[in-house]
């Protein structure tokens, strides 16, 4: 029977990105830099913006979760997904890409009638990303979408935090958890966004409280999480009350904390263009280089590197042949 290194759940979305001005960006009466859930009707409104007409356009299959997985995937990891997408093109095109990433998704449970989640991304030119989420039928997911043997089966499972958004996806992560603690599988979950953590602290504290192995985040996310006003208060408080985590500090590195040590790690100098997906590009390499048997030093340091790779570029995903050269290079480095 097949094992796994990470198992993941989350939002299966279709990305759909554009690079606009900052001042082109106060149209669209989104918060910079956070996630906005929004309707159908409002995500083909912000679509057909006249400022994005004449933008270039990136699109392709996305979501945290997804993200992380690709990138652990291609760097040699045995990965498996659980989510949910219609039975539309864009779901089609999202279960291709998983299939290409050689990820496992078992047998999906349902491809449901409706729109397969997207999510529209603005792209400033300081690299910060603000999004606006139409979730379609992934609004839905539940316990009913998790393939528990696969869970039972991994290494790890990481939970993506846009789940606890809405009560069904919530109770999606609560399920995951479960199975996770019942089977002696690590568990990680991301925090995603500082605007989720602001609007659904209660549901991230219960998962925490309820247990979590291993927590990633970003420091306006670890201030959210832990009341603290700077990253020595969040590192002292988030030693209180999970195990092991990382606070990634953009430009300035990541913190990661193995239960026992904390490493600082500093990121390579790049021009940033694009900040979509370096979360998840670094929680996938993490999640890869410590089942490789990486100590949290090590898979700081390396996370480091591909985090500020994708940030150089444009998207929200590595190409496979940098992923692989990267991973040769680093290996050499830090051997």
């Amino acid at each position: 029977m097949k094992t796994y290194d990470v198992f993941g759940i989350g939002n299966a979305l279709v990305d759909i990105e554009y690079r606009i001005a900052l001042e082109e960006l106060e149209s669209f009466d989104l918060p910079k830099g956070m996630m906005t859930l929004v309707s159908a009707s409002r995500q083909e409104e912000l679509l057909s913006e006249k400022t994005l007409r004449s933008k270039d356009i990136k699109q392709s299959c996305g979501g945290s979760a997804a993200n992380t997985l690709v990138t652990a995937s291609m760097l040699g990891s045995k990965t498996f997904f659980s989510f949910r997408v219609a039975g539309d093109l864009f779901g089609d095109l999202f279960c291709e890409e998983l299939r290409l990433a050689e990820i496992d998704m078992g047998q999906i449970k349902s491809r449901p009638q409706g729109n397969t989640g997207t999510c529209l991304t603005l792209v400033t030119k300081d690299a910060d990303r603000t999004m606006a989420t139409h979730l379609g039928v992934t609004e839905d997911i539940s316990s009913e979408d998790i393939d528990f043997e696969a869970i039972k089966r991994s290494k790890h499972a990481y939970i993506e935090g846009y789940l606890v958004a809405n009560t069904s996806g919530f109770e999606a992560a609560r399920a995951a958890q479960e199975a996770a603690k019942k089977s002696g599988t690590n568990l990680a979950i991301t925090l995603s966004d500082p605007g989720l953590v602001e609007n659904f602290k209660s549901e991230f504290e219960i998962l925490v409280k309820d247990g979590i192995d291993l927590i990633f985040c970003n420091l306006s996310e670890a201030k959210l999480l832990t009341r603290e006003n700077d990253l020595e208060g969040c590192k002292k408080k988030m030693r209180e009350i999970v195990p092991r985590f990382v606070i990634t500090l953009g430009k300035h590195g990541s913190y990661a904390f193995d239960g026992k040590s904390g490493y600082s790690s500093q990121s390579p100098r790049i021009k940033a263009q694009d900040s979509t997906g370096a979360g998840d590009t670094f929680a996938g390499a993490f999640l890869h280089y410590i089942c490789k048997g990486y100590g949290f030093d090590k898979a700081n340091q390396v996370s480091n590197i591909f985090a500020s790779e994708i940030a150089s570029r444009w998207g929200a995903r590595l190409p496979k042949e940098i992923i692989k050269s990267l991973d040769k290079k680093t290996a050499n480095d830090i051997a």
